[in-house]
């Protein structure tokens, strides 16, 4: 008997929250002001030119492929691949904004036990569980597909390295391990450690 391949399609990110799509808009008028955002519109698809045309809402729901196709556009136009760049602006700008009440409560670990509900609030699709915490470390399993590898491997680590930092932690590592076995094609690990 053959087996049907396994489906995956759950893992798919499929969505995200307006704050993580305006960071392009935000960083593209920093750079080069009106001009800049405007030439990154230029190079997109009608479609994601007519998404992100206006701005976006808080708790607006953006479709994933419209989002990446603005970040591979902002990308292209610097000529570089600032996904550790926007993963600590994310985390500043999530962390210093509505959440910010976290940060008043937050010892490292309160934020670590949180960041699998905060991701679940930012994104649809994908699974993010606390593996372990522990003194001064901690473990995420993160079964998620559809997002470019730097956004796994340079992207998160960055945002969670800013975030920890922001609660008053010191000296934070953060180790992303990729999906390595046929059985777990999508399962990212994320080994974190800091000191109080």
């Amino acid at each position: 008997m053959v087996r049907p391949p396994p489906d995956f399609s759950s893992l798919k990110i499929t969505h995200e929250r307006g704050p993580v799509t305006r960071q392009v808009r935000t960083a593209a008028l920093a750079w080069g002001g009106d001009a800049a955002w405007a030439d990154v519109l230029a190079a997109v698809s009608p479609a994601c030119r007519a998404r992100f045309a206006r701005p976006i809402g808080f708790y607006e729901w953006v479709e994933s492929e419209l989002a990446l196709e603005l970040h591979a556009a902002w990308a292209a136009h610097r000529g570089v691949d600032d996904m550790s760049q926007r993963g600590e602006d994310g985390a500043r700008e999530l962390l210093g904004g509505v959440q910010q009440w976290i940060l008043r409560l937050a010892s490292p670990a309160f934020l670590i036990e949180n960041v699998p509900k905060l991701y679940g609030f930012y994104y649809r699709g994908g699974r993010m569980n606390l593996a372990y915490l522990g003194s001064g470390k901690a473990g995420f399993e993160f079964n998620a597909m559809g997002y470019p590898e730097s956004w796994f491997r340079d992207g998160l680590t960055a945002w969670l390295r800013v975030a920890l930092a922001l609660t008053g932690a010191r000296e934070v590592r953060v180790h992303h391990v990729p999906p390595n076995t046929p059985e777990t094609p999508h399962l990212h690990r994320y080994e974190i450690a800091w000191r109080a």
